[in-house]
């Protein structure tokens, strides 16, 4: 498959444990080989664009992050790979694996991408959201890469985080009937995970496998047995486990992961003596560095829906992301 002058991109098919793992290498037009960097999803991006898989957000527009990224990288002479996770998209296998089926899965790909004969030797890779901490589990289990940029990465507690994200719906759930009307008939789960987020932090911080909770005189039961790995494994230890060149991104009206996040990051990458560190904050995004409404209502709704998956991309990305990675790897 050809592109518009400056990049190509092709299928590729990588063998990993129990599935096949389909995805885009998407190469420059100038001659090679080239470097190349491992682009890697977070936890709504299944798909290899950085998209939602319809079975978890039914009717979530699609965003092509990745794709926008991949296509700049080729016009700066980087080559990259992203692919659909395991029973995603083109993927074969089961869908919706835990943590440690999907490092591994990544770390099969890292050591494909590193043989590539396209590869030039150099190799980076890209971490969003949860894929930033996939990306720490990958640096120490298989091979360090040449450069990291660890987008929008969580530093906090699973606790903390469920109880950031399911507050700000709370909150909107406070401002009155209309909205809990809404919340109620667009989203009934994210209704329930707001009404049950203190007992769901409780039976994260008891270590106990599920969280249950009377909602609306219902009883409610959430099975919390899928965090077990981020549990043993927390997100603020992964990082000291990158001595590569980092940049870490962060945008700072993010209402997923909060901005401090970042800075506490690259805390602990100094603190492990990576001191090789670059931290930008772009002024306006959100976690997928898109620009949301001025409107509080329609921000929190378009993030229920994520409907904000359809907003333009801050001016700044992936261009900062193509700088850093063009000083790093050419």
């Amino acid at each position: 498959m050809k592109g518009p002058g400056y990049f190509r991109d092709e299928n590729r098919f990588v063998e990993v444990d129990g599935a096949t793992l389909a995805g885009t290498l998407t190469l420059p037009t100038t001659d090679g080989p080239w470097p190349v960097t491992l682009l890697i999803g977070g936890t709504f991006s299944d798909l290899r664009d950085a998209d939602a898989d319809p079975r978890r957000f039914p009717g979530a527009p699609k965003r092509g992050m990745y794709a926008i990224l991949a296509r700049g990288l080729a016009k700066a002479g980087i080559a990259s790979f992203r692919f659909d996770r395991r029973g995603a998209g083109e993927s074969t296998g089961e869908f919706g694996v835990e943590r440690a089926e999907e490092v591994a899965d990544a770390g099969a790909v890292w050591r494909w991408v590193r043989s590539l004969p396209e590869c030039n030797g150099k190799a980076a890779m890209l971490g969003h959201s949860a894929g930033a901490y996939v990306l720490c589990r990958v640096a120490l289990e298989v091979a360090q890469p040449d450069a990291a940029v660890l987008q929008g990465a969580l530093y906090r507690t699973i606790a903390e985080l469920l109880e950031y994200n399911y507050r700000l719906v709370r909150n909107y759930l406070g401002l009155g009937d209309s909205q809990v009307a809404w919340v109620k008939e667009q989203s009934p789960k994210a209704y329930e995970d707001a009404m049950m987020m203190d007992a769901t932090v409780k039976a994260i911080e008891n270590r106990e496998p599920v969280a249950v909770a009377e909602v609306d005189g219902e009883t409610i039961t959430r099975d919390l047995s899928s965090l077990r790995y981020d549990l043993d494994l927390p997100p603020e230890d992964q990082f000291r486990h990158l001595a590569a060149p980092t940049l870490v991104l962060h945008a700072s009206e993010d209402l997923n992961v909060p901005v401090e996040d970042a800075f506490n990051t690259v805390r602990a990458l100094w603190a492990a003596g990576n001191r090789d560190v670059e931290l930008r904050i772009l002024p306006a995004g959100n976690h997928s560095f898109q620009i949301d409404s001025d409107d509080y209502e329609t921000r929190v709704q378009e993030k229920i829906t994520a409907h904000n998956f359809a907003r333009p991309f801050d001016p700044l990305y992936p261009a900062v992301v193509i700088d850093y990675l063009e000083r790093r790897l050419t």
